[in-house]
């Protein structure tokens, strides 16, 4: 037996949960099927101390998942002693073969088995807790986990977790992440800019003012908290009418025409969930008005270890100004005073951000399947994570799709037929005996 092994399999408590006991480390590992009952505040602390960022923690995989998600939700947690020590959430798609992917793939720009780094355990047997934990509500599932950073050590734990489980691992280039490196001080920050920036960035900021009563909201969200408390019901009129202010923002946007429209639809309302459940500063929303007008906004979700900069637009008609550049120079400079050394851009390879001058690093989605297995199976389970891998080609092209579709229902048949043949045999006679 392995260290990264588990016992054999317990009968079920009777409580709706699968509860899993290791001896090694006194771990145990509940599974949970819907997300009501997730500990979202330990869900929070935990995400914190593993240095993950918002993308993990339960704010916004829930509004995600609500709005935007897709399979089955299914949370594992790893205690000790009654502390939540690992943490993973799932989402288990159906099929030929189950599929697990991790809670909000699509959109969310990182993803991880968040684990507690001063337990004493070591990471990878919590990782490895988690994916068993999974496993055993899914057995012979395959795994399709996107958006896993490259250079956080979690590529190198799930693929040691694959070599013991019989799993083989496939590692796909996904997105590229821009981030700037801030430095210690403001001064130091207006240092780098130099003469030119810092003299352009004055003379913007008074052609602004020109322009009408300049307000700089460093929090949109100022008092909503407390409003919600207060009279929920006026909090949410508050919020939909700021929803609709960045709506229109981006509406107005010099290059709409080509851009997303986060406020709109199922990611609007993704957003507007993020916005009223999460705890306040996690979320900043700041934003220019002139004459009351919303000039520009920039949304960011605030981690542990990095400012995240999600989306920020401005209305065309103001652009002579520069009131984004305005915004993203004042955001980086609030950033620095909080203590932040990173403003991370996310994935996207936009302009402005290799004007910035960043840091690009990559994240990565690895995709697990058995080995071993029969031609048959192996087939059909290459072409599952085929069509996930690469659905939106497969989008374009449907003829493909369905293709799939049809491969995929064959070999099901043919298993279903398989079994009822081998059901249908006569049980074998062993001969008898003779007695001497």
């Amino acid at each position: 037996m392995t260290d990264l092994a588990l016992p054999p399999r317990p009968t079920s408590s009777g409580t709706g949960l699968e509860l899993v006991r290791d001896p090694a480390h006194g771990l145990s590992v509940t599974v949970r099927r819907h997300l009501d009952s997730a500990p979202v505040p330990e869900w929070r602390a935990l995400a914190a101390r593993a240095g993950q960022s918002p993308f993990t923690g339960p704010d916004w995989l829930r509004a995600v998942h609500a709005h935007l998600g897709a399979g089955e939700p299914l949370l594992v947690s790893v205690r000790r002693d009654g502390r939540l020590l690992a943490f993973g959430a799932f989402a288990l798609h159906g099929g030929p073969r189950p599929v697990l992917t991790f809670l909000g793939a699509g959109g969310s720009d990182y993803a991880a088995v968040l684990a507690d780094p001063d337990t004493g355990i070591p990471t990878g047997r919590l990782v490895a807790a988690v994916l068993d934990g999974a496993l055993r509500e899914a057995p012979g599932a395959l795994f399709d986990l996107e958006q896993v950073p490259l250079a956080d050590g979690q590529v190198e734990l799930v693929s040691d977790w694959a070599a013991h489980r019989g799993y083989a691992v496939r590692t796909l280039p996904q997105a590229t992440v821009h981030a700037v490196p801030l430095p210690a001080t403001v001064a130091e920050h207006d240092a780098a800019l130099g003469r030119h920036v810092r003299h352009e960035e004055r003379r913007q900021w008074r052609r602004l003012a020109e322009l009408g009563e300049l307000v700089v909201a460093d929090d949109l969200l100022e008092g909503l908290a407390e409003l919600r408390a207060r009279d929920p019901e006026a909090a949410a009129d508050r919020l939909e009418e700021l929803v609709t202010e960045l709506a229109e923002v981006d509406d107005a946007h010099p290059h709409a025409t080509h851009r997303r429209r986060p406020w709109r639809g199922a990611s609007g309302r993704t957003l507007t969930e993020v916005l009223w459940s999460a705890p306040a500063g996690t979320v900043q929303l700041s934003g220019l008005r002139v004459d009351g007008e919303l000039v520009a906004y920039a949304l960011c979700l605030a981690g542990p270890r990095a400012l995240h900069g999600y989306v920020q637009s401005y209305r065309a008609r103001y652009s002579s100004t520069g009131p984004g550049t305005l915004l993203l120079l004042r955001l980086r400079r609030r950033a620095v005073v909080s203590g932040y050394r990173e403003l991370d851009l996310l994935r996207g390879d936009e302009a402005y951000k290799k004007r910035l001058e960043p840091v690009a690093r990559r994240t990565v989605r690895l995709v697990l399947f058995p080995t071993g297995q029969d031609l048959l199976p192996a087939v059909v389970d290459r072409l599952s994570l085929l069509r996930r891998t690469y659905r939106d080609e497969l989008r374009r092209h449907e003829r493909l799709g369905r293709s799939y579709d049809a491969v995929a229902g064959a070999a099901e048949r043919l298993r279903e037929r398989a079994a009822r043949r081998r059901a249908a045999l006569p049980a074998p006679r062993l001969p008898r005996l003779r007695r001497r």
